[in-house]
């Protein structure tokens, strides 16, 4: 079961704990290719013998585009113990700027995420 799931910079696995870096991200600035390249954290919790371990992700822009989907397998340790956790990398084109809604699904459990996107644009000085 999913309790939890956040977007970060990094994550790793030290010393059987989840070390993340560059703490929880709520916003992105794009280049000028539009790609993101974060790392999605989830939580879980067991439950019972045969736990759900497919991660699915729905990313909806700020229009009425399409959405991009996919989906992850969390590894048997992650559901196994608790508090569970995975992470996976994620890297995509956000081609619109707004505030993106990333929904974390796992069996009936689902998390939302908020995501706002701005393209970066290089300062101007007045000289």
């Amino acid at each position: 079961m999913l309790t939890g799931a956040f977007l970060a910079e990094a994550a790793a696995t030290v010393d059987n704990k989840l070390n993340v870096q560059g703490g929880v991200l709520s916003k992105f600035t794009v280049g000028p290719d539009r790609v993101a390249r974060v790392v999605l954290v989830v939580l879980t919790l067991p439950d019972g013998e045969d736990s759900e371990r497919r991660i699915d992700v729905e990313m909806k822009p700020p229009t009425l585009d399409a959405t991009q989907h996919t989906s992850f397998e969390a590894p048997q340790a992650a559901v196994g113990e608790f508090p569970g956790f995975a992470f996976f990398p994620i890297e995509t084109r956000l081609p619109f700027d707004g505030r993106w809604v990333i929904d974390v699904s796992c069996g009936d459990s689902v998390v939302s995420l908020p995501l706002v996107v701005d393209e970066w644009s290089p300062q101007s000085f007045g000289i």
